[in-house]
């Protein structure tokens, strides 16, 4: 391959005098790149700005929570004493609280055993039966609904093996063994606290058994007992309350005290409080606040621009600098403050409730005009603020909404249910006694059961009812349950199938007039729920009942769980300020949005800018070899005739010589 140097024949520096004809011929090039590079810091500043307001929308989106705006605090002026939680349904004030007693687990302890490894008991299995009841003197009485637990005990068992016999069990009951000095002694502890769960145990063998020394009747002890069992008593504001527990929830409504200590009897009461939590109400909508700050710094920063400071200087442009579409967000936000909300509450406008903008645009947060509103109105702040709805009824919940669901108070009724029962016509016949015989079909599946016993309220039958069925053998084979609850309005019994469809069925056959149910077949379930929302049509989706297309209710999503059809209360529907910006930011942060259209033309140019470049880039590499082609080919002519110029020269030299 022959080599070649550009200029050679010439002398001229080729590839310098390329490089400056190529430099000019490239200015339309780097002019597009720079038009790229601004393109691209757009690109990027739009994302910047989307990030932002995606952040502002989650901040946006802890406001529409409605349970925010229920939550209570509680105190206690001694915590040593008792603590106090308050619920949802907790009455807001104050009250005294005087812890009298404690309430006690009981415990017995066994006479004294020289070892706890030496046999105490014969050949033969014994049984050890143990009872939870009530004791008055020395009678003993069952509790009601409750069943006698039994123990095996091996036969040749130790003390240990004994104590490992009655944990193993798992019946409610402890069992250890402390040696005192003297001695070992088997200690029974009763896992529940209350004179309801006091002690009766019985061996098999009776007072002839070997191990009658650990048994214990209050009619002829054989235990001692170490610890009685002793309820919870207390006082609040002056009424005396007995309870089995120390945990204490169905004293107040909505109100869980935890009792931890006595008091003496010349010890002041303690103060408890249950009040609104404005705290967790301001650091929502503190965050809320900083996040949209924070949004609106982004958009400056991206969108300023500052003259020059001398005459004919030229100032500085952010990417965004005059753009309206991002210009417009702020302004859109803005007026979305300012403008009222149709929520049947006292409050229409944010600024009614502390949030307003400084003379540089920044939000702030009034907190004393906010707890003011609060403590006003507390429910209204909720309805400004939320969206959401508040369930007056049984066996529903809310779901969700659209944009074209109408605010309001709505019925609901339900023509059907997934799962098929059976409501008692009555309420049962209390007290409940003796072994009562009953026939059901569930599902297909015929059951035969019996309750025995004394249930003298309508959850211990109901719960009775429910175990019978349930260990039904053949139901088991089929897969079936039931649930068995009691109406808290009308006490009476309800049979549920917990098989969803128009297979889930809850016949009564025969023999549960005792619990109120007649002899009749119930309501089969379906394979979606049916039913009206506010007297409007609603279509069923499983167990969600859903406005239809068209209705004020569209869109209107409820949740429904057993019950009975028939009407099931009401829902009362908002939707706040936050509810109306998020749709606005939606609107903002969707595709084809404001944010998503500037983008993608952002983007087209992008491409067709690297379009140009690519073009003329390939049209740079042609005009660069075409210069160097003509170049060389200058360059080769140019020695051809500098050569030629040296011949004439030696000829016309020797000619000259001759002569």
């Amino acid at each position: 391959m022959a080599l070649s140097s550009s200029g050679l024949g010439s002398g001229m520096d080729i590839d310098s005098l390329v490089s400056k004809l190529m430099n000019i011929e490239t200015r339309p090039l780097l002019k597009l790149q720079q038009k790229q590079q601004v393109f691209e810091s757009k690109i990027s500043a739009v994302g910047q700005v989307k990030n932002g307001l995606a952040s502002f929308q989650a901040a946006l989106k802890a406001l529409q929570d409605p349970a925010k705006y229920q939550t209570l605090s509680s105190s206690t002026s001694d915590k040593d004493v008792a603590e106090i939680s308050a619920g949802a349904k907790a009455p807001v004030g104050g009250f005294s609280l005087k812890v009298e007693t404690l309430a006690a687990a009981q415990k017995l302890s066994s006479s004294i055993f020289t070892s706890s490894k030496t046999a105490i008991n014969g050949a033969t299995e014994e049984t050890l039966s143990f009872s939870f009841g009530t004791t008055s003197g020395a009678t003993f009485t069952p509790l009601s609904g409750s069943t006698q637990k039994d123990v095996k005990i091996p036969a040749n068992a130790t003390l240990e093996q004994v104590r490992d016999a009655v944990n193993k069990a798992n019946i409610g009951v402890s069992a250890s063994i402390v040696n005192d000095g003297s001695g070992y002694r088997l200690i029974y502890s009763s896992g529940k606290t209350g004179t309801e769960s006091t002690l009766k145990v019985t061996a098999a063998g009776g007072a002839t058994s070997p191990l009658a020394n650990l048994t214990h009747d209050p009619a002829g002890t054989t235990m001692t007992v170490l610890q009685p069992a002793k309820d919870a008593v207390f006082y609040v504001d002056g009424l005396k309350i007995t309870k089995q527990s120390n945990t204490v929830s169905d004293a107040i409504d909505g109100v869980t005290l935890t009792l931890k200590k006595e008091q003496e009897a010349g010890d002041a009461a303690l103060k408890m409080n249950v009040s609104r939590d404005t705290a967790g109400i301001k650091k929502t909508l503190e965050d809320f606040v900083k996040s949209y700050n924070d949004f609106t710094k982004v958009l400056k920063e991206t969108t300023a621009a500052t003259p020059g400071t001398a005459p004919g200087e030229a100032g500085s442009s952010s990417p965004l600098s005059g753009v309206a579409a991002i210009r417009g967000i702020e302004t859109q936000l803005r007026a979305a403050f300012g403008a009222a909300t149709k929520n049947s509450g006292s409050y229409q406008v944010a600024s009614q409730l502390g949030l307003a903008f400084a003379k540089d645009g920044s939000l702030s947060l009034d907190s004393s005009k906010l707890s003011k509103a609060i403590e006003a109105s507390p429910d209204d702040v909720a309805k400004f603020f939320a969206t959401g709805a508040q369930v007056n009824g049984k066996g529903m919940s809310y779901v969700s909404s659209t944009d074209k669901t109408v605010a309001g108070s709505y019925e609901v009724s339900v023509s059907a249910l997934t799962t098929g029962y059976n409501q008692a016509g009555s309420v049962p016949t209390l007290p409940v006694s003796g072994t009562n015989a009953f026939s059901v079909m569930i599902d297909n599946t015929t059951v035969n059961a019996q309750v025995t016993g004394t249930y003298n309220s309508a959850t211990e039958l109901a719960k009775a009812l429910e175990t019978a069925i349930n260990g039904d053998a053949g139901l088991v084979a089929a897969k079936g349950q039931v649930s068995v609850t009691v109406d808290e309005d009308s006490g009476k019994l309800l049979i549920s199938s917990v098989k969803t469809g128009t297979e889930s069925k809850v016949n009564v056959l025969s023999g549960l007039d005792f619990a109120g149910f007649a002899a009749a077949s119930g309501v089969a379930g379906s394979a979606s729920v049916a039913g009206t929302i506010g007297g409007y049509a609603a279509r069923g989706d499983g167990n969600k009942l859903i406005g239809a297309v068209g209705t004020p209710v569209e869109g209107l999503t409820i949740d429904l769980s057993g019950g009975t059809i028939g009407d099931r209360g009401s829902l009362t529907y908002t939707q706040g300020f936050s509810f109306n910006l998020d749709k606005k930011l939606e609107g903002m942060l969707s595709t084809n949005g404001t944010l998503d259209s500037f983008n993608k033309g952002l983007n087209a140019s992008l491409k067709d800018l690297q379009k140009q470049q690519d073009t003329m880039a390939k049209r740079l590499e042609t005009t660069e070899a075409r210069y160097k082609a003509q170049f060389n080919a200058m360059d080769r002519l140019l020695a051809q005739l500098n050569a030629s110029s040296s011949f004439l020269t030696q000829q016309i030299s020797s000619m000259q010589k001759s002569s």
